[in-house]
């Protein structure tokens, strides 16, 4: 779908990276759930746990989609702005 040489993104891959990021989490949840109950721990571990895969796991994986996000805003910010300057005409 998106076009590499003009650095559009493939937006059909994005959401199959946030999909599979969505069921790698419940995975990581499910393991680290386990993993809690098996140590007989305080509760708060998993909490711990699962701060720890936010950073080291999802975030790294989302990376490509907010930067994604980020140029649709670019890109939809300068075509307001070039329409705006077209509707004023030249000074």
């Amino acid at each position: 779908m998106g076009d590499p040489t003009l650095g559009v993104p493939d937006t059909y891959a994005l959401r199959r990276r946030v999909l599979l990021t969505g069921l790698v989490g419940f995975v990581c949840f499910l393991g680290i759930g386990w993993f809690v109950a098996w140590l007989q721990v305080a509760d708060a571990w998993l909490l711990i746990g699962m701060a720890l895969v936010y950073l080291l796991v999802m975030r790294p994986m989302l990376r490509p989609v907010r930067e994604a996000v980020k140029l649709r805003r670019r890109l939809a910010y300068s075509a307001y702005l070039a329409e705006k300057e077209r509707k004023e005409g030249p000074a």
